[in-house]
């Protein structure tokens, strides 16, 4: 528990309305001057937030986080405070006379609504923006997970309860008022200075009080899902105060905040404050990832205009997974990202039925004719048909910048298969192709339709095949097949790439669940891939599921997840879970068969002066110095030996440890053998700590025949992940979590003469400016 308490005036300059003046406890005088003029009462409670920074509230108040301090934002007066969605809350002490009515008022501004289980409307668990509520006694200022709010009191009467008639609105400062006045009987709720609904109790009757502290930011009854709380709000607070009376129209007017114009914009009191997670050096810098919480597939990458647009999936309130977002990320360059509102979440159309209600699973954008549609995996809680669960929905964006969407529902339904998710669209000749995952009775596969140009009414139409084999006999095991891609490599030759999962492919089992994919020719639609067995994308398991798209160059970009590796409370205890890689290009090998797999050539705008170039390393086990204190870093090895040829090439087994400490106990190893194309990565010297999940030692194959003998090795580390290009040619990423800060050294080793001529390049990583 943060317990912070007031110690005294501490002035700083900040935004503030000339009325109010300045300094700690200008709320309080305010209110006094008011109630000199007004007949209002001094208020119970009276928290601006101004002294936050230098940790000062009012006496009785405290804040709980999991972090160092709590987060300090820009309020609509002065400073806010910053709730993060699953561990933080406010606790105040407020005794209130149940004879008496009472005025609670505050400022919010929600990020996004509150997570919930993925529960049928009956059953869900709403947040509160405040509540001093136990079993059936106190009172409530809640919200649920589709924007639904209102307050609730219970009374001498019964309970009395307010529902607002319209959507709680997102990313903006928003004042709430709800008073009680038990002379009269009168519950109402304000917004923004409006009346938005009233009840009444009976006149004369007493509120039936909750002997528990006022809380802001969570409910009285909390949803969880393993150790995680997930229905606390996201958003940012200020200026709360709570009135022994019922207040006035006159009165409300002069509230704190009401007055100030133009009301101040929102989304700097949403950003996360860097100090969240100062210190983390485990979280990635450099890498495409949201501020906080959950991050899960990216999908939808699309350029428009000068612009790419990443969209991904997301839980917004916690570094758990529930009823997905669709999470926005912008980017002129490939390597700066900019954070944007989330582009999609579940909703109702109905009192208790959405299409998308469940969740918005993963999909695709395209652009046509001026207009952005994205297509997406909408479920719920109907039936599996009727209601089409899932589904594929569509939304349209007539944005420049993509940020608004318009719903229009399912527009192909499962009833060709037993289940689907994440489709994928390329446009030809005649029209849009749609690829779907799909489960069939076989295992994993594909459902596939098309919407033919110049079809007035067909719709989409289900093609009977996609591939010229059967995907019983592509499927390696799986029960479903996630995320599929269908793109040009060349004139003639096309890839797929599908992630298989479920059946006999897990998550940390063999055959683990991996991005996997086929090369052949596109011809007479249908798809005639070059081998059966699919081919691994990635050299080892850890990088999944990329999205894809195609930059100025006319080559393909792809970006896909690097998923976490850390035990569930790890994830909690750090505020966020997974990061997406960064952008690599694609292209067809000299075979005509392989995909190759090479940095994006953008990623050079993220490197720093070097700190060394071609340095010859003594093979040994001291670290390499120079990396110590860096823990986002491009190295390049260069590896030693020569070919019939006289180019340099790697001839015997080579190990390059990363993340090593100072005293040598923690370090990841990577190891490549050219003569065997064993790569192998330990992990089981990564961490001091307890917190590592899954295998410790994982391994593939790199063909020789197809990149040919390992001349170069680059790995790009950043925090936790660290991807390798071998060749810049093959490809794999992982993740690992070192628990010591001093964990940065590099120390490589080989057996034989090649080690005489290994050199290393470095170069430190920063974001782009």
């Amino acid at each position: 528990m943060f317990r912070i308490g007031q110690i005294g005036c501490l002035v700083r300059p900040k935004r503030r309305h000339p009325a109010y003046g300045s300094g700690c406890g200008w709320l309080a005088t305010l209110v006094s001057v008011v109630a000199a003029a007004q007949g209002l009462p001094p208020p119970q409670l009276a928290i601006d937030f101004d002294g936050l920074a230098q940790g000062a509230l009012p006496p009785g108040v405290a804040i709980q986080t999991q972090f160092h301090t709590p987060d300090v934002v820009p309020g609509v007066i002065g400073s806010a405070w910053r709730s993060d969605g699953f561990s933080s809350y406010l606790e105040a002490a407020l005794p209130l006379d149940p004879r008496i009515g009472f005025t609670l008022s505050l400022w919010a501004a929600l990020e996004s609504f509150p997570s919930d289980l993925e529960v049928p409307v009956q059953k869900l668990s709403p947040s509160s923006f405040a509540q001093q509520q136990l079993n059936d006694a106190g009172f409530d200022l809640y919200i649920d997970t589709y924007g639904r709010w209102g307050f609730r009191v219970a009374t001498s009467a019964g309970l009395v309860r307010v529902a607002a008639p319209n959507r709680f609105p997102l990313r903006r400062w928003v004042q709430l008022v709800a008073s009680v006045d038990t002379a009269s009987g009168a519950v109402s709720l304000y917004q923004d200075g409006a009346l938005v609904g009233s009840a009444t109790g009976a006149p004369g009757m007493t509120v039936k009080l909750a002997a528990v502290p006022l809380r802001l930011a969570t409910p009285a009854i909390e949803a969880k899902i393993l150790d995680f709380n997930i229905n606390r709000l996201n958003g940012a607070f200020d200026l709360v105060a709570v009135y022994p009376a019922p207040l006035t129209a006159g009165q409300l007017a002069l509230l704190p905040g009401v007055s100030v114009t133009p009301r101040p914009d929102a989304e700097p009191s949403l950003i996360v404050p860097d100090s969240r997670f100062a210190g983390d050096f485990v979280r990635p810098r450099v890498h495409p990832m949201p501020p906080a919480n959950w991050t899960n597939e990216p999908h939808g990458l699309v350029r428009r205009d000068d612009t790419w647009h990443l969209f991904y999936q997301r839980t917004p309130n916690g570094p758990y997974k529930t009823q997905m977002h669709w999470g926005h990320l912008a980017s002129r360059d490939l390597v700066t990202w900019k954070s944007l509102p989330d582009a999609l979440w579940p909703e109702l159309q109905t009192s208790d039925f959405g299409f998308d209600m469940k969740g918005i699973w993963s999909g695709d954008v395209i652009l046509d004719g001026g207009k952005a549609f994205a297509f997406y995996t909408s479920v719920n809680h109907g039936d599996r048909l009727a209601a089409s669960n899932p589904g594929v929905a569509m939304a349209i964006s007539e944005d420049a910048d993509l940020r608004t969407w318009k719903k229009f529902g399912p527009v192909i339904n499962t009833k060709f298969v037993k289940d689907f998710r994440d489709p994928f669209l390329w446009k030809e000749a005649d029209g849009w192709h749609m690829i779907i995952g799909a489960a069939l009775e076989t295992g994993g596969g594909l459902d596939y339709y098309i919407l033919k140009t110049g079809a007035k009414s067909a719709g989409w139409q289900r093609q009977e095949r996609f591939c010229e084999l059967g995907f019983r006999v592509m499927d390696p095991g799986s029960a479903i097949w996630e995320m599929p891609v269908f793109e040009r490599l060349t004139d003639r030759t096309y890839v797929l790439v599908a992630n298989p999962t479920g059946g006999r492919i897990s998550k940390y089992g063999d055959p683990a669940t991996r991005a996997v994919y086929w090369t052949g020719e596109w011809a007479g639609g249908l798809f005639k891939p070059y081998f059966r067995e699919p081919r691994p994308l990635d050299l080892v398991p850890g990088h999944l599921a990329p999205t894809v798209e195609r930059a100025q160059d006319g080559q393909l970009r792809a970006i896909g997840i690097i998923d976490e590796r850390r035990t569930p409370k790890s994830q909690q205890l750090a505020g966020w879970a997974h990061t997406l890689s960064l952008p690599r290009k694609w292209f067809l090998m000299p075979d005509g068969r392989t995909l190759g797999q090479a940095p994006a050539p953008e990623l050079h705008a993220l490197r720093g002066a070097s700190r060394f170039e071609h340095k010859a390393v003594q093979i040994g086990h001291d670290p390499v110095a120079v990396a110590d204190g860096l823990h986002a870093y491009e190295l390049l090895a260069e590896l030693g030996g020569a070919s019939a040829a006289g180019a340099s090439v790697a001839t015997d087994p080579i190990t390059i440890d990363l993340m090593v400490s100072d005293d040598g106990r923690e370090y990841t190893r990577l190891s490549l053998d050219p003569a065997t194309g064993l790569v192998v990565v330990d992990k089981s010297h990564s961490s001091l700590s307890a917190t590592g999940e899954g295998p410790q030692v994982v391994q593939g194959n790199y063909e020789l025949t197809a990149f040919g003998p390992p001349k170069t090795l680059r790995a790009f580390v950043d925090g936790s992940a660290i991807e390798v290009f071998v060749n810049d040619a093959a490809a794999f990423a992982v993740r690992s979590y070192p628990s010591l800060p001093g964990s940065t050294g590099i120390r490589v080793a080989a057996s034989g003469d090649s080690a005489d001529v290994m050199t290393l390049s470095l170069w430190p990583l920063r974001p782009a400016s």
